[in-house]
């Protein structure tokens, strides 16, 4: 479909299996996942983002990357990638743009070996480097994707064409029980499905560890900024996102859907 999102950790999730590929392939599927990771750096970098600096409008992201792995696994990346923390910094260049924050410098991620996580389990710590006084303002910033600043004007959800719901609600939950915000009477959508959460503006949604997951654009997500237009699938519903900030009426979704 035209204009269709791409979605920041399926990105890093793919470009992460490529650097693990062979025998580290299949320890990597026996442990912490490539989307573990990905996910753990966005959320790295959204809670340790710094407020923009005067005259800039995206938020700064941390440089400084501690990446805690179980020891076997670890040792199981240096011995195969021994470039792996580089070409992982290279990553968050470009997680870090397509999710609209800058870096004020270039980011360095370690990897460090912690007794007290299993081989399914990562941690991941980020913070900004320490610089002298005034580095920061003769360091330019990585000019990175454009981050929304203002709110999205009459953000709705279409449900399956025939429903509308305007959002409002900095965190709005959306399943089949009756104490969510959003109550969608779907057998095959879990409890408490799915999540909204405004940031700078933009919703993101976020997959509660559904049962059945859920796919924007055709594409299964964790979590996933969502544009104008997208499509939502979770169960055998549909929905769909969308804003003052897009061109097409929506009278219902076919003009959204990809063909089959």
């Amino acid at each position: 479909m035209a204009g269709m999102s791409v979605n920041p950790i399926d990105t890093l999730e793919s470009q992460l299996e490529l650097l693990t590929e062979g025998a580290l392939a299949r320890l990597f599927r026996r442990a912490v996942s490539a989307r573990d990771i990905a996910v753990l750096l966005l959320r790295s970098i959204e809670n340790n983002a710094a407020p923009p600096a005067p005259g800039q409008s995206k938020p700064v992201a941390p440089d400084l990357y501690h990446i805690h792995l179980h020891p076997e696994i670890r040792a199981g990346f240096l011995a195969q990638h021994a470039d792996f923390p580089l070409q992982l910094a290279r990553l968050i260049i470009d997680l870090c743009e397509d999710s609209g924050f800058q870096l004020a410098a270039k980011p360095m991620a370690r990897l460090l070996e912690s007794d007290s996580l299993t081989p399914l389990q990562a941690r991941i710590t980020a913070e900004h480097s320490a610089l002298p006084a005034g580095e920061t303002a003769r360091m330019p910033a990585v000019d990175l994707a454009p981050q929304p600043t203002a709110e999205a004007p009459d953000p709705l959800l279409h449900i399956n064409g025939a429903r509308v719901v305007p959002l409002g609600k900095s965190v709005i939950n959306i399943g089949r029980e009756s104490s969510n915000d959003i109550v969608i009477a779907d057998a095959y959508i879990s409890r408490h499905h799915l999540q909204l959460r405004k940031r700078f503006g933009a919703y993101t949604l976020f997959d509660v560890n559904s049962r059945g997951g859920a796919r924007v654009n055709e594409r299964a997500v964790a979590n996933h900024r969502l544009r104008h237009g997208d499509v939502i699938h979770i169960g055998r519903t549909t929905l769909v996102y969308a804003d003052s900030n897009g061109s097409a009426a929506l009278g219902g979704t076919t003009q959204l859907l990809s063909p089959d």
